[in-house]
């Protein structure tokens, strides 16, 4: 009787400390997308009714506890990279900007706290490297007939720039600097995709002697 009385209290202090753990994940992603940085122990506190001193019980510090938002917010947010990778291009790539300008417009302050504070905390750098991957691998799989049958070094290229032209810091510059709508976004990127890969393949057969990384001279046709 005693046993299954110690195994019942220590399984109930286990399910309430995970309980815990989780309010103040969430309590912590909700703070970060409000863009309330930095999200300090008392404001995580107040949102989720855990107290400061359960806070640094259940995580290492503030930054263990970002890296582990971190980690929520890919397993919450993975699914937005899905797109069509079946239709035709101009299909595939407004299924594609419409997916990263859904990531953005929802977790896009989570993602800049994550690449900001990667500067300080170490463990960040490797979230953050995981998630440009992630990026990277979308653009990889939503245009692999175009990247099909080049080298991999071309296939690279085309990959970077797309993945660049749609990046979380060009979506920032985009709606502050430019003062651009979603639909004025969407519109620039869907071109600018469409731009970029038909110059690909227009150019993909045409012999050059240049050697990698040799500059380009003005004047001189690319």
């Amino acid at each position: 009787m005693g046993d299954a009385t110690d195994h019942t209290t220590i399984d109930g202090r286990r399910a309430r400390r995970e309980r815990g753990r989780a309010a103040v994940i969430d309590a912590m992603f909700e703070l970060l997308q409000e863009g309330k940085v930095p999200a300090t122990a008392e404001l995580v506190a107040e949102r989720s009714g855990v107290s400061v001193a359960s806070i640094f019980r259940y995580f290492e510090g503030i930054d263990d506890l970002q890296l582990q938002t971190l980690q929520r917010f890919r397993e919450r947010f993975e699914p937005l990279l899905h797109t069509d990778t079946t239709g035709d291009l101009a299909t595939r790539i407004a299924s594609f900007v419409g997916s990263r300008l859904d990531l953005y417009e929802r977790a896009g302050a989570i993602m800049a706290v994550g690449r900001l504070r990667a500067l300080e905390h170490e463990p960040l750098v490797a979230a953050s490297a995981q998630m440009r991957s992630t990026l990277a691998d979308q653009v990889r799989v939503t245009f692999a007939t175009e990247t099909a049958g080049r080298s991999p070094g071309r296939a690279a290229d085309l990959v970077a720039v797309v993945d660049a032209l749609t990046s979380l810091e060009s979506w920032d510059v985009m709606r502050k600097t430019h003062a651009r709508s979603r639909p004025q976004i969407a519109r620039v990127w869907e071109r600018g995709i469409g731009a970029l890969i038909r110059a690909w393949n227009e150019s993909a057969d045409q012999p050059t002697d240049r050697p990698t990384g040799q500059a380009i001279t003005e004047g001189e046709p690319t």
